[in-house]
């Protein structure tokens, strides 16, 4: 039996790639559909601001892709990334002060023993 040419096989990374491009052409091609279906301009009130007309397709897609941002800033861990360095912050802080009272309670210590 002969070994096949490794360049013929696509590898599994190479069938990842593949799959994602034609599923983000897909993804193009229905964002370009739904946005020619949808021109009506409409107005979005968030609050006390009033946002410009846009049309639907904009909002919708906008919303979507704000979405995806979002989950990736949190799949990455940013969030929790600020987080612990909060908490960092914080103990060596705490840190700081206890090795001062350390300190103190030392010096304190000595007086007392050279007093005796």
């Amino acid at each position: 039996m002969r070994p096949l040419a490794s360049g013929l096989i696509p590898s599994m990374r190479q069938i990842t790639q593949l799959l994602s491009g034609f599923f983000l052409l897909l993804v193009f091609a229905v964002s370009i559909t739904f946005s020619y279906f949808n021109p009506t301009p409409i107005g979005l009130d968030i609050g006390l601001w009033q946002l410009s007309p846009q049309p639907v397709s904009v909002w919708v897609i906008g919303a979507f892709v704000l979405g995806g941002l979002l989950g990736l800033l949190l799949g990455l861990g940013i969030f929790r990334k600020l987080k612990s360095r909060a908490e960092i912050r914080r103990l060596n802080k705490a840190l700081r002060e206890a090795e001062i009272e350390v300190a103190q309670l030392r010096s304190n210590s000595l007086k007392n023993s050279k007093k005796q």
